[in-house]
């Protein structure tokens, strides 16, 4: 039997808010930048960098690139990082598991496969 965690209870509230929600579903498609996540669910931008941040916290969010213009300006663009996501009931406790990605890793995999493609 599981009890209840922290992360659990974490999870289920994050999951359960319509913004976040909305977030992680979008982001688990494809990286999306705070202004577009804003302009994509019509949402001031300041809540969204307040989810956001909430989400990355959590480990549920991922940054994956950053893109910076002529003037310095940074632009992030986050993905989901659940892949799978389990809830129990059992017993009258509840749990949660979660399988993640780790899009860093993939960053890497690809400039290894560019670099060795490059060398033949």
């Amino acid at each position: 039997m599981h009890s209840k965690t922290k992360n659990d209870i974490i999870f289920l509230k994050l999951i359960s808010d319509d913004t976040c929600y909305s977030i992680m579903s979008l982001t688990s498609r494809k990286e999306y930048s705070a202004l577009n996540l804003s302009e994509e669910l019509q949402i001031p931008i300041s809540t969204i960098y307040r989810k956001l941040k909430a989400l990355i916290n959590a480990n549920f969010l991922q940054v994956v690139k950053t893109l910076v213009d002529r003037a310095g300006n940074q632009e992030d663009y986050y993905r989901c990082i659940v892949n799978k996501a389990t809830v129990k009931f059992s017993n009258g406790e509840i749990s949660v598991n979660l399988q993640r990605l780790d899009y860093k890793d993939e960053f890497i995999l690809l400039w290894k496969k560019l670099a060795e493609s490059s060398k033949k």
